[in-house]
Order: structure tokens, then C-alpha cells, then sequence
């Protein structure tokens, strides 16, 4: 009981996608359990209700008379830059002391910020810091858990299983945005000022957190306490003379976090997924103000944003069979090229809303399997030894690059009157992260990777 093997063996050797999803479906039930938690997290994660916030902000802005631009900077720009701070650290303490040791915690704080958010409104000195706060606990308790969680129990299917914990979230995502749209609007004409008020156009943005709080707690308290696991670690700890921390410190196979981080192998992936995850992000987030701009309603936009997510999905699925069946990284090229050609379809496209879908559906797609290519690459590259330290910084950096965008492209176009500069400047960046991408070095041998064999 509790004894664990190394598994060297590569996702290349499966010969059939009939052994590959059966090798998959027939995992642990420990492992699909960890699995479930691990959809759960990303649910409620930052990143599951980014698809509220630009109604939020939009209900926000009208109900303070404060700019969009500032809206922005409060509910997506600080966060996104501030929040993923955490996460470097989030991912040792889960290295050290495990991922339920860590989420616990961390989606209680996550809960109890969130719920505080709406209460701290007439109070601006007091909610930018609570968002904040609230941002960098969601991240702790999902992004900094869940692919290390993955990385152990499916070893032979990262591609795939870094796509799974997307698609749900992507999926919900598809779905809060109408639901959320109308939560906080109701049947007012769109413009946010009934609704943020708490009237009966619809519950406000401050209703939307009470909302969010309360799944949060319901969803993320119960999956942190009896689905979340890691295999291997915690039971070899039992059988050994010394500390599951000095055996993993030096005994894991991999590149430190020290090593990895020189490499222009790890610079060269965070550049460009760090610019091309900002695209869709500046677009989701400018969404009201930009479609608005060229002819669209908010039903449209709302639409809109669901078809990026369900887009998304594809993203996922494809983009993650793709990365563990292809024995070259230059096929993530042509995925991440839809990044730049959504950008050029949205901002060409004046009134036409097939366009519209077509346009956000590339963005989606792109989104989607970005979701896959980080912790994939990571993990293919460098190894279990520092994974989780590695993905939180690599995260963090990204982080900073689609929090600050949006506002920054908010800024420019409200100073020049277009949005013009911002999206010349994007296509422009994403460009070249396609050709970076492109330009990767083979991936070197398969690390052995700790297998739990007791875990049924």
C-alpha cells in the first residue's frame, strides 16, 4: 500500500486515440476525484468570473460617475496586476505542503472578500484594496493548485488535462455572461444606472458579488476538503527516514526554478504568452465600450462574450490532444495565430454581427488553448522539480501583461478619440509572439514523473 513507481513512459507511445482516451477515462478514482476539484476551483476562479466583469464595470461607472477607464483600473487592471503576486508563493507553499493544505485556506479568505466587496462600496480607499485581496486569494486557491494537481495525477495526459479545467470554466463562462448581464441590468435599457442603484432593472454589480460569494462557498469549501489530492508524495513521506520536503527537494526530477527561469527557452514562452493572452483580454474587457462604439447592442455583446467562451472550449480540446500527440512545439504556432486575426476582424468590423461571433470566436479559440500551451510547456520543458513555482511566476508575469492592457487600451482610445493606436499596437505584438512560438527548440526527453499505484 502507498508504493509509488516512475513512469517515464511519453503521451508519443500511445498508438490510438482509442488507448489514449482509455488510458485517460481508466485513471485512478482518487485521480478523477482530484480532476473534479480541480473544474470546481477553476469555476469560481478569477479567472471563471472574468466574463461578469465588463458588465460589472460598465454598471460600476454609471452608478459613481466614475470613467470606464477607472472603472478598469479598480475591478480588472489592479487585481490582475496585484493579485497574481501571490502566486510564486502560493506555488511553493503548495510544493512544501500540498495543494489541499493550501486551498482550504485560501477559498474561505476567497469567499469571505469576495462578500465583503459590495460593502465596502461607499468607502473607495477601502474597495480597490478588498478587490485586490479578494483577487489574490482566488488565485492561491485555483491557478496555484490546480496544474500541479494535474501534473501528478496525469503525467501521460497534461495536454488534455490542462485543457479539462478549462473547458467548465469556459464553459460557465459562456453562461454567466448573458445570466449576469441581466442579474445586473435587468430590463433597463443597458446603460448600468438603474441596476447599480439595486432598483428593479435588475440586482446591481454589488448584488452580482453577494452572488458570486456565496458560489464560491458553496462550490469551493466542499472541493477543497474532499476532492482536492496529490498522489505519491504524502504517502511515501510514511515510508521514508526523512521529510517528504528534503526528498522532494532533492530528488525530483527537473530544472530549478533558478535554472529554468535563465533559459531563453522559459523567456521566450512567457513573452509570448503573455502577449497574446492580452488581445482577447483587452477586447473582453473594452467589450461594452468598444462594440458600442461600432453599432452593436449590449444583447449582441453579451452574445458575444458566450461565443468566445464556447469557443474557448474547442481551444481547449484541441489544443490539448494537439500538444500530447505532436512530437514538435511549432504546432502551437497556427493555434495562438488566431489571436491576430481576431483582433484585425473586431476591430474592421463595423455593424455586422455574424463578424461580431466570427471575430470573438477566433479570440475564444486562441484563449482556449493558450489555457493548455503554459503549464504544458512548462511541465515539458523543465520538469516536476520546481512546477508549481515556476507556473505561479510564469502566471504572475502573464498576469501583469492582460491586467494592465485593457486599461492602458482604455486610456489610449479615450485620449485619442479611437481605439486605432491600442489594436495597432496588439496586432503588431502578437505577431511576432506567433513567429517566437514558432521558434522553439525541440522538447527535450520525457522526465520520469512519480506514479501513485494506490490510489483507486
Amino acid at each position: 500500500m502507498g508504493q509509488a513507481q516512475i513512469s517515464s513512459t511519453s503521451p508519443l507511445q500511445k498508438k490510438t486515440l482509442r488507448a489514449y482516451f482509455a488510458d485517460l477515462v481508466g485513471a485512478p478514482g482518487k485521480a478523477r476525484r482530484a480532476l473534479l476539484g480541480a473544474l470546481v476551483l477553476m469555476v469560481i476562479s478569477p479567472a471563471g468570473f472574468s466574463a461578469i466583469t465588463p458588465f460589472v464595470t460598465a454598471a460600476f461607472s454609471a452608478a459613481t460617475h466614475q470613467t470606464q477607464s477607472e472603472a478598469i483600473l479598480i475591478f480588472v487592471a489592479m487585481p490582475l496586476l496585484l493579485g497574481p503576486l501571490i502566486l510564486p508563493i502560493a506555488g511553493a507553499w503548495v510544493d512544501r505542503w500540498g495543494a489541499r493544505a493550501v486551498t482550504i485556506p485560501a477559498v474561505i479568505l476567497y469567499a469571505a472578500t469576495t462578500a465583503l466587496i459590495p460593502l465596502a462600496s461607499g468607502a473607495p480607499w477601502l474597495l480597490a484594496p478588498l478587490i485586490i485581496l479578494a483577487a489574490m486569494f482566488g488565485f492561491m486557491c485555483s491557478l496555484a493548485v490546480v496544474f500541479k494537481v494535474i501534473t501528478g495525477w496525469f503525467p501521460e495526459h497534461r495536454g488534455i488535462g490542462f485543457a479539462l479545467i478549462g473547458i467548465l470554466s469556459s464553459f460557465t463562462g459562456a453562461v454567466f455572461s448573458p445570466v449576469f448581464q441581466w442579474l445586473i441590468y435587468g430590463s433597463s435599457g443597458g446603460d448600468g444606472a438603474v441596476s447599480a442603484l439595486g432598483q428593479p432593472g435588475g440586482i446591481g454589480w454589488s448584488g452580482a458579488y453577494f452572488v458570486m460569494a456565496g458560489l464560491i462557498a458553496v462550490l469551493g469549501i466542499p472541493s477543497g476538503l474532499f476532492l482536492i489530492s496529490e498522489p505519491a508524495g504524502r504517502t511515501l513521506g510514511r515510508f521514508l527516514p526523512m521529510p517528504v520536503a528534503s526528498l522532494r527537494k532533492h530528488d525530483v526530477p527537473g530544472v530549478s526554478l533558478g535554472a529554468a527561469i535563465k533559459t531563453r527557452t522559459w523567456i521566450s514562452i512567457t513573452f509570448f504568452l503573455a502577449i497574446t493572452a492580452a488581445g482577447p483580454m483587452t477586447v473582453r474587457q473594452n467589450s461594452v465600450d468598444f462594440f458600442q462604439q461600432r453599432g452593436f447592442d449590449l444583447g449582441d455583446i453579451a452574445l458575444s462574450q458566450s461565443i468566445l467562451f464556447m469557443a474557448s472550449i474547442v481551444g481547449l480540446l484541441i489544443g490539448g490532444m494537439v500538444l500530447d500527440r505532436s512530437r514538435r512545439p511549432w504546432i502551437i504556432a497556427p493555434l495562438l495565430a488566431m489571436v491576430p486575426m481576431g483582433l484585425i476582424i473586431a476591430y474592421g468590423n463595423h455593424g455586422s454581427v455574424p463578424l461580431l461571433y466570427i471575430a470573438m470566436g477566433a479570440l475564444g479559440f486562441a484563449t482556449g488553448a493558450e489555457s493548455a500551451l503554459g503549464p504544458f510547456l512548462i511541465a515539458r520543458y523543465f520538469g516536476p522539480k520546481a512546477f508549481a513555482q515556476l507556473q505561479g511566476l510564469t502566471l504572475a508575469i502573464c498576469s501583469l501583461s492582460f491586467g494592465l492592457t485593457p486599461f492602458v487600451a482604455s486610456v489610449m482610445a479615450l485620449a485619442v478619440g479611437s481605439y486605432f493606436i491600442p489594436f495597432a499596437i496588439l496586432i503588431g505584438l502578437t505577431m511576432v509572439a506567433v513567429v517566437a512560438a514558432a521558434l522553439l527548440p525541440g522538447y527535450p526527453p520525457e522526465w520520469p514523473v512519480p506514479v501513485d499505484m494506490d490510489a483507486r
